[in-house]
């Protein structure tokens, strides 16, 4: 009986792993080699893309919710119930940024490309894992597309101090 249930435990463990690293290797894609179908525009050396006041508000406040428990996340001291509020925070967040953003379609298509799709992936762990440590997996895939928005959306002021886990 404990044989089955380290299994299944195993097996869940290396599939978060699977997603985790898919969601990396998803985001590296975009960021590096935008292609015909996420964008029109490929961005020079040193270049970003626009955003508005409606994306940089929305991305604040979720920077904000996230990194308040940047540390905690890296060193998987949170619980369930930190991991879905986080989930909220970035939900309602993402939400707003969807439904009154005003970007141009090419800053729009890798907006959604690069950004909300992980953001949303990572929230999905968060939300829906039974296991605390997936919720973290969720939450370091969070704190990852939150450092690949600025360092390809416009936004002054953005940072992100990663913390090493020790």
């Amino acid at each position: 009986m404990i044989a089955a249930f380290r299994l299944r435990g195993l097996k869940a463990l290396g599939a978060i792993g699977l997603i985790f690293t898919t969601m990396l290797v998803y985001a590296d894609e975009h960021a590096h080699k935008p292609s015909g179908q996420a964008t029109e525009h490929t961005l020079k050396p040193g270049e970003k893309w626009e955003t508005d006041e409606v994306v940089r508000l929305g991305m604040d406040n979720i920077r904000q919710a996230v990194s308040a428990s940047q540390d905690d996340i890296i060193k998987g001291r949170l619980s369930t119930q930190d991991y879905q509020r986080i989930a909220n925070v970035i939900d309602k967040n993402v939400a707003e940024i969807v439904k009154k953003c005003r970007l141009s379609q090419n800053a729009d298509k890798a907006f959604h490309a690069v950004v909300l799709v992980d953001l949303m992936g990572g929230v999905e762990f968060m939300r829906t894992s039974q296991n605390v440590q997936a919720q973290r997996v969720g939450a370091l895939g969070v704190l990852q597309t939150l450092h690949n928005y600025g360092k390809y959306f416009q936004h002054t002021g953005w940072s992100l101090d990663v913390i090493k886990s020790r």
